[in-house]
């Protein structure tokens, strides 16, 4: 058992201000790590690492032992779901020009269209002479679609908290111990196997995207994709 976990069953044990402190003071890192997750142009890192820290304190105040969940990953999935509400609410203050939002379909399109064509992801050059724009307006796009979408994990990331967070969406009608159970089913799949669902159902990729990403055909996806939904309604 590590000290932070020491920490946490020594403040279940004995809720006290002090050591419940002491569990925050130990995993306050995931602060930091969500901010920089969450961190956009028109947002502060100071302000999302505090939004983070209140995600920390309320997964302290509400955790117990009897959940059977490691208390990292119940504190990651309270930390990005107060990081999701945050940044979604200052992205609707964040007024997105029309050319853009007119453009975005169109974007997606030409992006399959080109992967499809040249079994590879398009380069800025390309979009935007397809487009008829520049590569500053393919950037601003990019930009764009990343804010709809929550990031996909890289598959070989080593932290297992990564694994969790496109399930912290409230969103999902899933009671939090439910969310973090299908989490770690998720987590038992194959990694092709895990990096295609989490793509599809957490950061919105079309299997094209995800084919040009982990340099698969489309069809090898999609049976990567079937096999995994197996395995997740085996294990539920």
């Amino acid at each position: 058992m590590s000290l932070r976990e020491v920490l946490v069953t020594r403040y279940c044990a004995d809720r006290s201000v002090e050591r419940r402190n002491a569990v925050i003071d130990a995993y306050c890192h995931l602060c930091a790590r969500g901010a920089r997750k969450f961190k956009r142009p028109y947002n502060d890192r100071a302000d999302l690492e505090q939004v983070a820290a209140i995600g920390l304190i309320k997964a302290a105040a509400n955790y117990r032992p009897e959940m059977q969940t490691p208390f990292q990953a119940y504190a990651w999935i309270m930390i990005v779901g107060e990081l999701m509400h945050y940044v979604r609410d200052h992205e609707r203050l964040v007024r997105t020009p029309r050319t853009l939002i007119a453009l975005e379909k169109r974007y997606a399109e030409t992006w399959e269209a080109l992967t499809k064509a040249n079994h590879r992801e398009p380069t800025t050059t390309e979009l935007a002479a397809a487009l008829g724009v520049g590569a500053e307006t393919v950037a601003e796009l990019r930009s764009l679609r990343r804010a709809e979408h929550v990031s996909l994990p890289e598959p070989d990331s080593p932290d297992g908290p990564e694994r969790i967070d496109l399930l912290a969406d409230t969103s999902l009608g899933i009671a939090l111990e439910e969310r973090i159970a299908l989490a770690m089913a998720v987590d038992e799949l194959a990694e092709r196997e895990r990096t295609i669902v989490l793509g599809t159902y957490g950061a919105g990729l079309t299997q094209a995207e995800l084919a040009a990403r982990l340099s698969l055909s489309q069809s090898q996806v999609s049976k990567l994709l079937a096999r995994a939904l197996s395995k997740l309604r085996s294990a539920a």
